[in-house]
């Protein structure tokens, strides 16, 4: 098995970056492609775990710098500290996915979505971006944007061309990494 496919998907807050992974993803899983999602949590703050009282917490309070609870239907690992994005992507490479998408670290670069709430007011993200697979609008392009990309332009509520233009690029990276 080759390496996985990765696509990050970019915006500012409330530009619909979930929303766009989300539905990535079930389309992924009718191409049967396992995909893994990586989130940054830029808001500071320790991220909410939901345990309190259970095993895991007690663990965690004891010390342990790693948790695993599992079972037949599902796995929670959490650690102790942030896990640098590179780590993140060898663990998710550990575990056979075909794809990562990652959600956010816009200082990051990896082939990319970006979403533009306002073209004007978000252009600064697509200057930063180097390598640009699509870029999703709110509003509609101008003609003549500040930055000019060989990437397919799409108006989000355009759902049916972004998602095919997306799952395309996934199939032939994923096709050419493992070979096939």
């Amino acid at each position: 098995m080759g390496s996985p496919v990765i696509l990050q998907v970019v915006g500012y807050q409330n530009s619909g970056k979930t929303t766009l992974i989300s539905k990535l993803i079930k389309k992924l899983a009718e191409h049967h492609l396992h995909a893994g999602v990586i989130k940054h949590h830029g808001h500071g703050d320790r991220v909410d775990l939901n345990d309190s009282g259970k095993d895991t917490e007690l663990h965690r309070s004891a010390g342990a710098y790693i948790t695993c609870v599992t079972s037949y239907e599902s796995s929670i690992l959490t650690l102790n500290s942030e896990l640098p994005l590179s780590k993140a992507i060898a663990l998710y490479e550990t575990l056979e996915m075909d794809c990562i998408l990652i959600e956010g670290y816009k200082n990051i670069q990896f082939p990319r979505v970006v979403l533009l709430r306002n073209e004007i007011e978000d252009n600064d993200l697509l200057l930063k971006s180097h390598d640009v697979v699509a870029t999703l609008h709110v509003d509609k392009p101008s003609a003549t944007p500040s930055k000019r990309t060989d990437s397919p332009k799409f108006m989000r509520d355009d759902e049916e061309e972004w998602m095919d233009c997306l799952i395309t690029y996934i199939t032939r990276q994923h096709r050419k990494e493992s070979g096939s």
